[in-house]
C-alpha cells in the first residue's frame, strides 16, 4: 500500500498550498474542498485494508483481499502517481514555502493558473474512477454521504438507487415528472419548425426537447403504447437523477409528456448554458470534414474523452445507452460566445434519449438488418450496432459490450472526421455480419495517418469486442479513458 501512503503525503502538502492560495483566489476554495474530499477517500481505502490485515492472525491479507487491493491499486494507480508529479511542480515553482509574499502570488499567476487547472482535472478524473471501484471497496467509503461529496458521485449514487427501486416506486417517480395537462405547452409549440434543434423559451428559461417517436400502429389505447409510456416514464425519472453541476455530458430531464399531434414523447431539459442552436455531431462533421478539417486533433481527442466518460458514468450506475451514434450527440452553441467550432465541441452532449434506459429495460429497436446504403436511417443507427444486435428478432439481450462497440464506431467517425457513409463508400455493405470486420479494416487503413496509432488501436479494440464477454470498469478505463486522456494531454501540453 506504499502508493496510497505516498499519495497521501504528497496530497497533504498540496492541500496546504491550496489553503494558502484561497486567500488570493476565490475559486481555490472549492478546489481545496474537492481535493480534501479525495484525500479522505484515499485515506479510507488505505485504512480499510490495514484494518483487515491486522485482524488476521498472521497480519497478512487473505488471497481474496490481496487480490482486491492489487485491483484497487491498479485501478487508481495512474492518478495516484500524478499527485506526486503535481507536488514536484509545486516544489519547482516555489509554492511550498511556509511564507509566500503576496507579490510572489501575483508574479506567478500564470503558473498558479496552470497548477490549479491541473489539480482540478485530477479531482474530476479521480471522482470518475471512484464510480467504478469494486463494490467491496466502494461500500467502505463513508465520505460518500458527506455534504462535500462531488456532484458526479451523488448523481451516480442516485441513479444506482433508482435502478434498485421496486417497479411501483419507479412508477411513482415517473408519474411525478409527467405533465398531465400538456395542452397549453403543445399549443405554444405549434408552428415551431423544429423543437429538437432550437431552445424553447419558457418565462425567460430555456428548454430543449429530446423526443421519442411512436409508430402509427402503436398509438394511445394500445398495449404497445402503454408499455412505451411506462418505459419513457422510467427513463425520464432515471435521467432526473442527474445533476447539472456533475460536469458529465448528459442532460437532466425535468419533465415529459406525450404530443399526439406529432406522435412523440417529448422530454424537457435545461441546456448546459444559454443556447442559440443545436446541431448533431453527424451534421457538424459534414460542415467541414476530411480532408479540409477545421477541428484540431486535440479537440477531437477531448470530445472523444468526454463522450466516453458519459458512457462510463451510465454503465457504472447500471444503465446502458443503446443508441450511441453521431446523430445522438448534440452540440450546443452558447449564446454569448463567438461562433467557433471549439465552443460547440466543448458543449457536446450524448443525447438520443429515446433508448437510454435501465440495463434490464426492453430495447425497442431490435437490430435492423438493412444494407446501410439502402436508407439514411441505416447509416444513422444500424452501422453503429454490434453484429450480435443485427439479427432481428434473434438478437440477444443487451449488455454493456454492445454500448462499447457502438462507442468504438463513434470514435472511428470522430477520428476520421468524416461521415461514415462517405468514408466507407468504396466498400460494399450488403452483409451485416461483416460490418464489424469492414469497420476495423477502415480503421486500420485510414485512422493512423489522421490520429496516430494509439487512437487507431483503441478504436480497433472496441470494434473487436466479442458479444459473449462483458467489459469491466477497469477495462473501460485502461483501454479507453486513460489512453484518450493521455493523448489529449500530450497534444495540448
Amino acid at each position: 500500500m506504499d502508493i496510497f501512503g505516498t499519495a497521501l503525503a504528497a496530497g497533504e502538502l498540496i492541500l496546504a498550498f491550496l489553503s494558502a492560495y484561497t486567500a488570493y483566489n476565490d475559486e481555490a476554495e472549492s478546489l481545496r474542498v474537492n481535493f480534501s474530499w479525495d484525500l479522505r477517500v484515499i485515506q479510507d481505502v488505505q485504512d480499510h485494508f490495514e484494518k483487515v490485515r491486522l485482524q488476521n492472525p498472521d497480519n497478512r491479507l487473505s488471497p481474496r483481499d490481496q487480490d482486491l487491493l492489487e485491483t484497487t491499486t491498479k485501478y487508481l494507480g495512474t492518478l495516484l502517481i500524478k499527485v506526486q508529479k503535481s507536488l514536484s511542480k509545486l516544489h519547482r515553482s516555489g509554492f511550498l514555502h511556509k511564507h509566500i509574499a503576496q507579490a510572489t502570488w501575483i508574479a506567478k499567476r500564470s503558473d498558479l493558473k496552470e497548477l490549479a487547472e491541473e489539480l482540478r482535472k485530477w479531482t474530476q478524473r479521480f471522482n470518475i474512477r471512484l464510480l467504478g471501484l469494486p463494490p467491496d471497496v466502494g461500500s467502505i467509503i463513508p465520505a460518500l454521504n458527506g455534504q462535500s461529496t462531488p456532484p458526479i458521485i451523488t448523481a451516480n449514487r442516485r441513479l444506482r438507487q433508482f435502478v434498485q427501486l421496486s417497479f411501483t416506486e419507479r412508477e411513482d417517480k415517473a408519474q411525478g415528472l409527467l405533465l398531465e395537462q400538456p395542452q397549453a405547452m403543445i399549443e405554444r409549440l405549434k408552428g415551431l419548425p423544429d423543437i429538437s434543434a432550437r431552445p424553447f423559451n419558457e418565462g425567460g428559461h430555456q428548454i430543449v426537447f429530446a423526443s421519442r417517436g411512436v409508430p402509427p400502429n402503436e398509438g394511445p389505447g394500445t398495449t404497445a403504447f402503454a408499455d412505451r409510456q411506462r418505459d419513457m416514464g422510467h427513463f425520464a425519472a432515471a435521467l432526473n437523477c442527474l445533476d447539472d453541476a456533475a460536469n458529465i455530458r448528459l442532460l437532466k430531464v425535468e419533465s415529459y409528456f406525450y404530443h399526439p399531434g406529432i406522435m412523440h414523447f417529448l422530454f424537457a431539459q435545461t441546456p448546459p448554458s444559454q443556447t442559440t442552436m443545436m446541431i448533431t455531431l453527424e451534421d457538424f462533421i459534414g460542415l467541414g470534414s476530411f480532408p479540409k478539417v477545421g477541428v484540431s486533433l486535440d479537440q477531437r481527442f477531448r470530445l472523444a474523452y468526454k463522450l466516453s466518460e458519459a458512457v462510463f458514468f451510465l454503465h457504472t450506475a447500471g444503465f446502458f445507452h443503446k443508441n450511441i451514434t453521431s446523430s445522438s450527440v448534440v452540440l450546443f452553441r452558447r449564446k454569448a460566445s463567438p461562433e467557433a467550432q471549439s465552443s460547440d465541441l466543448d458543449n457536446a452532449y450524448l443525447m438520443g434519449f429515446d433508448l437510454i434506459r435501465a440495463a434490464d429495460a426492453k430495447t425497442t429497436k431490435e437490430g435492423a438488418v438493412k444494407e446501410p446504403g439502402s436508407s439514411p436511417r441505416s447509416w444513422e443507427f444500424d452501422i453503429f450496432q454490434h453484429p450480435d444486435r443485427l439479427r432481428g428478432d434473434g438478437s440477444p439481450m443487451y449488455i454493456n459490450t454492445y454500448d462499447v462497440y457502438s462507442l468504438g464506431v463513434l470514435l472511428l467517425e470522430i477520428g476520421l472526421w468524416e461521415k461514415l457513409s462517405n468514408a466507407a463508400e468504396r466498400q460494399v455493405w450488403n452483409d451485416p455480419s461483416t460490418w464489424a470486420k469492414q469497420l476495423s479494416q477502415l480503421a486500420m487503413s485510414s485512422l493512423g495517418p489522421r490520429t496516430g496509432d494509439r487512437y487507431k488501436s483503441l478504436v480497433k479494440w472496441c470494434l473487436s469486442l466479442d458479444g459473449n464477454k462483458l467489459v469491466s470498469n477497469a477495462e473501460f478505463l485502461q483501454m479507453i479513458l486513460d489512453p484518450l486522456e493521455s493523448m489529449a494531454n500530450a497534444i495540448s501540453c
